[in-house]
């Protein structure tokens, strides 16, 4: 029996059936951006775990293609129907598992397990259709026997469908869960009805589909919710809003005293108790000093930040690239009807770097509020090229305010790195920490309009024990900081290594 009729039981020519290898590369494309999305959310996105949870997806895909032709028909036959109807349990399977693993205090070893665990299911029942395609003949086509062929033939239908695989993900994007895993379990529910033949156990698959899309959105919400509660430790935890945009997962939990956090691809951005000084620091002390007549916000999805600075600016303009963040901060963190009657005030949706390139407008005052540099995008709009950038949009006197992960000290950590590629760039730079706010901040510009005095004087009301560094004791806390720029961002592996070891292995 050949390998084509060891694959579809009785029917040896149903290679001619091009839509199979066109659905396994739908299927595999969609569990590619399932898996490395959900994974990463899970062990927490810094670009280590993007690497790792990239790489056991092709491991898993190895597997698979090492697998193919060594598997019979009934192996074959039973561990497809096995992996098929597990596929109808993701993601909430390994959210519960990951849960449990937390609560147990499993460690590194666990969570790795898990990970390669589940990059098998995802992806080696995919991979093994290809080998099996291209080994298939049919003695009375002499041209169709040919192996270099029906790879390129079949290969070429899989890269197709791949490519259909992303629009269907594209659609889904800032969309609930159901308008992607559906597609993709239809899809599933297509190649076991074409390898196997069997009407009943298609029928049966899709009872047990459609049982399971009913309660998706139920228990989507739910199985997020005990990762939040068990892994990340915040008590009752409850999921208000959980999407996929283009760029990362982006979702806002509740805890028991009502407070919001918003989490990007797993990682805390902020809550709504640190958002009052986050914004005050960054935005509302420098506009209140400035009184720009042009301010530009980078960042701040939340759009939080707009009250803060509009009473005391010309015009703002925002600049936020994710409308996935965009809906979370519109749901949850600042209403539209907040924001209504702002006729000074401009939002587009772009990334920062295009918006400053195509803009011509100088800006008094410009914030850029973004995450930690933990992934090479993010420590981008921390560089030396970035801030280069801005100061090529700054009036004489304008000022650029950014946040600080921590307290500024003489090492090579990320508040060092990050005050030292402004330093590179603006020659003077004022560093502040916030014990209210929990973080630090950094203001750079030419010539700082305002002292620290001033800072002080400003923050006098909201916070008596304000630590500032006046931009000419800055120098001495970069002895040991490298700034940040594109050629300098091995901060980002190095802190991601770190916190990834720190986290699992000590």
């Amino acid at each position: 029996m050949t390998s084509a009729s060891m694959i579809a039981g009785e029917r040896p020519r149903w290679r001619r059936n091009y839509g199979l290898p066109l659905l396994v590369g739908i299927a595999l494309s969609v569990a590619q951006f399932v898996m490395i999305r959900d994974f990463v959310s899970i062990l927490y996105g810094e670009e280590v775990v993007i690497v790792l949870v990239t790489a056991s997806f092709f491991v898993g895909l190895s597997i698979g293609y090492l697998l193919a032709l060594r598997l019979s028909r009934k192996v074959f036959r039973r561990l497809l129907v096995t992996a098929i109807f597990l596929h109808l349990t993701f993601p909430f399977s390994y959210r519960w598992l990951a849960a449990w693993l937390a609560r147990i205090d499993a460690g590194g070893i666990g969570f790795l397990a898990l990970l390669f665990l589940y990059a098998l299911l995802f992806n080696s029942v995919f991979a093994v259709f290809l080998p099996r395609l291209v080994e298939a003949a049919d003695a009375d086509e002499a041209a169709e026997a040919d192996p270099t062929i029906r790879l390129r033939r079949y290969y070429a239908l899989e890269l197709v469908g791949f490519m259909i695989g992303f629009g269907v993900v594209a659609l889904s994007w800032n969309r609930p869960a159901v308008f992607l895993l559906l597609p993709y379990w239809l899809v599933l529910g297509g190649i076991l009805h074409l390898v196997l033949h069997r009407p009943w156990l298609t029928l049966t698959y899709g009872i047990v589909m459609v049982v399971v899309s009913l309660a998706l959105d139920r228990v989507d919400y739910h199985s997020s919710a005990l990762l939040y509660r068990d892994k990340h430790g915040i008590e009752g935890a409850r999921v208000l809003y959980s999407v996929n945009s283009p760029y990362q997962k982006v979702e806002v939990v509740a805890d028991r005293q009502g407070d919001r956090y918003l989490y990007l691809d797993g990682l805390l951005n902020l809550n709504s108790t640190d958002l009052e000084g986050l914004n005050y620091y960054i935005a509302e002390i420098p506009a209140r000093l400035i009184r720009p007549r042009e301010l530009l916000l980078i960042g701040n999805g939340t759009l939080s930040s707009v009250k803060r600075v509009y009473p005391f600016a010309g015009r703002v303009t925002s600049v936020e690239l994710d409308p996935g963040v965009l809906e979370a901060g519109w749901r949850h963190f600042t209403p539209p009807e907040s924001l209504r009657g702002f006729d000074r005030w401009t939002l587009h949706v772009d990334d920062g770097k295009h918006f400053l390139r195509r803009s011509r407008t100088r800006y008094d005052l410009v914030v850029v509020d973004v995450p930690s540099p933990l992934t090479v995008q993010e420590a981008y709009l921390h560089s030396v090229e970035f801030y280069r950038l801005v100061r090529s949009h700054l009036t004489p006197r304008g000022v650029v305010a950014v946040q600080l992960s921590g307290p500024l000290q003489r090492n090579d950590r990320t508040p060092a790195r990050v005050t030292a590629a402004l330093r590179q760039v603006f020659p003077e730079v004022m560093v502040l920490y916030s014990r209210r706010a929990r973080r630090g901040f950094a203001y750079g510009a030419r010539r700082l309009p305002f002292d620290a005095a001033a800072v002080r004087r400003a923050a006098r009301g909201y916070e008596k024990r304000l630590q500032v560094i006046a931009p000419h004791r800055v120098d001495r806390y970069l002895t040991r900081a490298v700034p940040l720029s594109v050629n300098h961002l091995d901060l980002v592996l190095r802190r991601g290594w770190e916190r990834f070891t720190d986290r699992y292995f000590r």
